[in-house]
């Protein structure tokens, strides 16, 4: 059976994702309407696209019309693979595609996030957010070490795999903050602006290159490369962000003279700017941090980014929100099947997601009391950072891959993102009340971000 041509892989690709954007504006519409943020709706609707409800458990004996050609589809699938409506209707390759789509929102959301950051909001309050953005990770991990020897079952690590890799990812996935999603929840209760907002998404910032950092060295352990190479990834990686601050950045102020004399981003720099993000996505990437720190040192690194970040916006925020980052949340849901789990899996899961969600709020709120913040700000800062979203599965995946960790495993990183994503929104509405409101005018806040993305 030959595999499926250029030209029915293209029909694929547009077929699906009509399906994901329909699915996602739909389940995050409903989500809305029941108080929760459109994100967690959206991450729900890949699920819901995948094969726990769309897989072999539920569909045994089932037969695709001949217009999906199945069969030519599953030449590409994994071994072992079945037919079944979600493989039938998202084959290998156009997955693929479209996981390169996600990327390229994610990365562009990143970006303008980073262009959005206020640096005057954050002043004297460096020491809390170091302290947080580091710590909310350095706590996890330690956990880990306790609780991943008690997961350590043939339910959820491989025979082939180390313990030590296992433990470490067990920490790892506890130490997710979903930076992009806590984004754009902020977005939805119009608080990027704000001095808690900016606290918040710069610690978040701080979290997520350390954490992919101990993910990347987790995952080189777990391979058995030298510590000798470990340490030159991690010394190219500080290399990195000090390039992208201290030699990119002067280097953009340069090529941004004429955009501040005439107040108009023209092409040339439109297009600069874009192969400056693009390459630094690359950077980040190949040094294991993931697009997610590339967009987001891109758009720091940016000048004048107040009236960059209006122009930018304006033409990229309603394409990367409302279709772009929808296929990103979608997409990691088409491979999460809840038809693993077991009663032998609740335990070590129940504990998993135990762990994970006190090392993260509670620790961060500790941290940031530490850092000089209030006990009031500390509890709202520490529920930001609990939220998962999808970033767990982006750590899970890399675990799966390197056959650190089992499928039921990954479920758990499933679980972890909708459940601790889902409790994000009404903790930070409870809570935040406590805390003295220094929200921008709402002229400002829709200036900076389209309606769009949070509609």
């Amino acid at each position: 059976m030959r595999p499926l041509d250029a030209g029915q892989v293209v029909g694929f690709l547009l077929l699906d994702l009509t399906l994901i954007v329909v699915m996602a504006r739909l389940v995050g519409s409903l989500f809305v309407r029941i108080g929760q943020p459109r994100v967690v709706g959206e991450i729900v609707a890949g699920v819901l696209l995948g094969p726990t409800l769309l897989g072999p458990a539920l569909w045994g004996g089932f037969s695709a019309p001949d217009v999906l050609h199945c069969a030519q589809a599953l030449v590409a699938a994994p071994p072992g693979t079945v037919e079944s409506p979600t493989w039938c209707l998202f084959p290998a390759q156009a997955r693929t595609i479209i996981g390169g789509i996600g990327q390229v929102a994610l990365l562009v959301f990143m970006f303008l996030t980073g262009l959005e950051v206020d640096g005057g909001l954050l002043k004297g309050r460096m020491r809390g957010i170091v302290l947080v953005g580091a710590g909310v990770v350095a706590i996890p991990m330690a956990l880990g070490l306790v609780i991943g020897p008690v997961m350590a079952t043939d339910v959820f690590k491989p025979a082939e795999a180390s313990d030590l890799g296992f433990i470490l990812f067990v920490g790892a996935m506890m130490a997710v903050t979903a930076f992009p999603v806590m984004v754009r929840i902020l977005q939805e209760k119009g608080l990027t602006l704000s001095r808690m907002g900016a606290t918040g998404i710069a610690a978040a910032a701080v979290c997520t290159v350390v954490m992919f950092m101990a993910a990347s060295s987790a995952a080189s352990l777990a391979r058995g490369e030298a510590v000798s190479g470990l340490t030159v990834k991690l010394a190219l990686s500080v290399a990195y962000l000090a390039a992208m601050m201290l030699a990119v950045k002067p280097l953009m102020a340069r090529a941004a003279r004429r955009y501040q004399s005439t107040g108009s981003l023209d092409s040339g720099l439109f297009a600069l700017i874009f192969v400056v993000m693009l390459a630094s996505g690359y950077v980040a990437h190949l040094l294991g941090m993931t697009v997610i720190v590339g967009g987001f040192m891109a758009g720091l690194a940016m000048p004048v980014r107040k009236p960059l970040f209006a122009d930018m916006s304006h033409r990229l925020a309603e394409l990367t929100g409302t279709i772009l980052l929808p296929i990103f949340l979608a997409f990691s849901g088409l491979g999460t099947d809840f038809t693993r789990l077991s009663v032998a899996a609740m335990g070590g899961l129940g504990l998993f997601l135990l762990g994970g969600i006190v090392s993260k709020w509670l620790g961060g709120a500790a941290l940031a009391r530490l850092g000089g913040m209030s006990w009031a700000e500390g509890n709202v800062l520490g529920v930001l950072m609990n939220c998962r979203g999808l970033l767990v599965l982006v750590v899970a995946l890399e675990g799966v891959q390197a056959n650190v960790i089992s499928p039921v495993a990954q479920v758990g990183a499933v679980m972890m993102a909708l459940i601790t994503t889902a409790m994000t929104g009404p903790l930070f509405d409870r809570f935040m009340r406590s805390v003295p409101t220094d929200k921008p005018p709402s002229g400002d806040t829709k200036a900076a971000m389209a309606d769009t993305l949070t509609a």
